[in-house]
């Protein structure tokens, strides 16, 4: 099972992003711990909503066999003017999880209980933050596509770190972004994308290198997937 770019062309159109994929092959075993590596400037964000069915591209073929979650800890599908149980419930029926496990998993592994009924507008970031994150890991896909680990109070980093440990156990893990460091540490391939062009490594200490010989203008751009707005609103970060 993999999902399977065939020789995929598509424009990038994200602000001050323009470029063109042409020819883009992409091979992505549903049991690989793979990066996908790129300044904002690569448009990473483009090749996730290829990934993940939100966009189609201009030419080729996305072949996926294998079912994949979406850009974690994106909060794009919570639902502000509700409490937390509400939207929790909600996904639970939406995926056909056990809401009782699934709400169980959430109060336990992200300390939310006691937020439960409080309306996701009135949350804290990081208890949000942590809410979109663990939404994610707690549903059984066969692939987990995580944009961003640093969710939640820096006293959680650990736990979050042997978090996706675990969970790279059980299922394959797709990291997207700039965080080369939390990529060497948890992925044992990548790619490396510059100028509309991807590079296969299966030596991550190889794909490190050739990603610090990318020329970047981009001031701070060490963050997951380049500033998306409704994820920094949702994310206490500081930025890898």
């Amino acid at each position: 099972m993999s999902i399977v770019f065939e020789d995929v062309t598509k424009k990038v159109r994200l602000g001050a992003v323009k470029l063109t994929y042409t020819g883009l092959n992409l091979h992505i075993p549903a049991d690989s711990r793979m990066a996908l590596l790129g300044h904002k400037q690569a448009g990473l964000e483009a090749i996730v909503n290829l990934i993940c069915a939100a966009d189609a591209p201009d030419y080729g073929r996305v072949k996926r066999t294998h079912s994949i979650s979406w850009p974690i800890p994106s909060g794009q599908f919570v639902a502000k003017h509700l409490p937390l149980v509400a939207n929790a419930r909600f996904i639970a029926r939406l995926y056909e999880a056990d809401e009782g496990k699934f709400l169980l998993q959430l109060a336990e592994l992200g300390k939310l209980r006691e937020w439960f009924d409080v309306k996701v507008e009135e949350c804290p970031n990081e208890v949000r933050a942590m809410f979109c994150f663990l939404a994610g890991i707690c549903l059984p896909f066969e692939q987990y596509l995580i944009t961003k680990v640093n969710v939640g109070p820096r006293s959680e980093r650990d736990r979050i770190g042997e978090m996706l440990e675990e969970l790279g156990t059980r299922a394959g893990i797709l990291l997207v972004g700039s965080d080369v460091r939390t990529a060497q540490r948890i992925c044992s391939e990548a790619y490396v994308f510059d100028k509309g062009c991807a590079t296969f490594f299966n030596d991550m200490e190889a794909a490190a290198e050739a990603f610090s010989e990318i020329e970047t203008d981009e001031a701070g751009d060490d963050d997951f997937m380049g500033g998306d707005a409704e994820l920094e609103s949702l994310v206490n970060v500081d930025f890898f």
